[in-house]
């Protein structure tokens, strides 16, 4: 990953968590198993990040929350910046509502262990 693309995302979105960032740069957009709701994530690239959450309004639609990922389907994955540690949230695109956001993990780095994995679920 191209240095000066993390510094933008760092500069936009100030007070990403290190593992996220981390993430970032082994593998932008990395996609996979996840042995947690919702069994399966897809990273943003880092230099989309901004636009996509500004296409999908996020800021208007869910106030507090950044969107890295999603699930590959119908599910925004997003971190809550308004909790400390920034919480991991799935949160459905339809409605893009508060309301709905269901925690998936406390915080990126506790996420991240489950990356790779199979959902006991599925």
């Amino acid at each position: 990953m191209a240095p000066a693309v993390i510094a933008a995302l760092e500069s936009a979105f100030p007070g990403l968590p290190d593992a996220y960032l981390a993430q970032v740069r082994e593998d932008d957009s990395a996609e996979g198993d996840l042995a947690v709701d919702p069994g399966w994530i897809a990273f943003w690239p880092a230099a989309d990040v901004a636009r996509h959450n500004a296409g999908y309004r996020v800021s208007e639609f869910l106030p507090g929350f950044l969107g890295f990922g999603s699930n590959g389907g119908g599910e925004l994955l997003a971190f809550d910046t308004r909790a400390h540690p920034w919480r991991v949230c799935m949160i459905p695109f339809i409605p893009m509502d508060e309301t709905e956001a269901v925690e998936i993990a406390p915080d990126f780095e506790t996420l991240s262990r489950h990356f790779g994995r199979h959902s006991k679920a599925g």
